[in-house]
């Protein structure tokens, strides 16, 4: 998601893309924001894909879906394809941004979660760099692939997470979920004592999990869509959920606001304001 708001953020910047595809305000934004319909969607539907698949497939599809979408969306003919690849390649960082956390945290040693989530946040504002050093490079070839070369960039995480997927165990949390407990009692001891499944540890650590998922499954209460705007707490994190999508999309537009018109110095100024960002993230500290 940090990639994507850097490079459209960029993109709006450029005349070959605003002018490939004669766009207008109108048209403009709406290309912009249509990721969040794919996303609201993912939201909405893929936590019980995690349920179903795992974490690390769920994972896997995820990002099969989101590199099908950067292709579609940098190989767009027309404004209608390009919107399309874009409503996907939101429901793909979507469906990874539920699963990549739950995954960190259900896997990770406790001892290393907090760090493992951190540095999972601040990769965050590493894509969006990334983004705005590639969409400034970009910005001076002399055609088409000026705005093509970041949308297909952006499938290049996707491969990266394909080929180290299988590598990597699941979910201990998921696999006993399952019923599957050996093969749970395996991954914890991998991760904390290097394999030995006789480790207190390691057993400790075993017997919390299968007491928290029997304690969940044997519980009345059902988490639902309430939730989110059931107390004051639950809406003041909704609200500042809600506003990632607003702070993310207008850096761009705000530089000619305050006139900067000059498309190479916007695009030069994406680079300080990702490292702003990253400087200032509450979670850093």
């Amino acid at each position: 998601m940090g990639y994507d708001g850097s490079m459209m953020n960029g993109l709006n910047i450029l005349p070959s893309y605003t002018d490939y595809f004669h766009l207008t305000t109108s048209t403009l934004s709406f290309s912009t924001s249509c990721i969040w319909i794919g996303g609201v969607l993912g939201g909405l539907t893929y936590g019980k894909v995690t349920d179903i698949l795992g974490r690390r497939k769920a994972l896997f599809w995820a990002a099969i879906v989101t590199l099908f979408s950067a292709i579609i969306q940098s190989a767009a003919q027309n404004l209608a394809m390009f919107i399309v690849g874009r409503m996907m390649v939101g429901y793909g960082i979507a469906a990874s941004g539920l699963t990549g956390p739950a995954y960190l945290a259900e896997t990770l040693p406790f001892q290393s979660r907090a760090w493992g989530l951190g540095i999972l946040d601040d990769f965050w504002y590493v894509g969006g760099l990334i983004a705005a050093a590639v969409t400034y490079q970009s910005s001076k070839l002399d055609s088409t692939w000026a705005w093509r070369l970041p949308s297909a960039v952006q499938g290049v995480f996707s491969i990266l997470c394909i080929i180290i997927l299988p590598f990597l165990p699941e979910s201990p949390r998921w696999l006993i979920y399952v019923g599957r407990n050996e093969e749970a009692l395996r991954v914890v001891a991998q991760t904390i004592a290097n394999g030995d499944v006789n480790n207190a540890l390691v057993l400790a650590q075993y017997k919390d999990i299968v007491d928290t998922i029997e304690r969940e499954k044997n519980s009345e209460e059902m988490l639902t869509l309430k939730e989110m705007v059931k107390t004051p707490v639950a809406r003041k994190r909704m609200s500042l959920a809600v506003s990632v999508a607003v702070i993310s999309t207008i850096s761009g537009t705000m530089l000619n606001t305050a006139g900067i018109k000059s498309t190479s110095t916007q695009l030069l100024i994406q680079e300080p304001i990702g490292v702003t960002k990253w400087v200032e993230d509450p979670q850093r500290s």
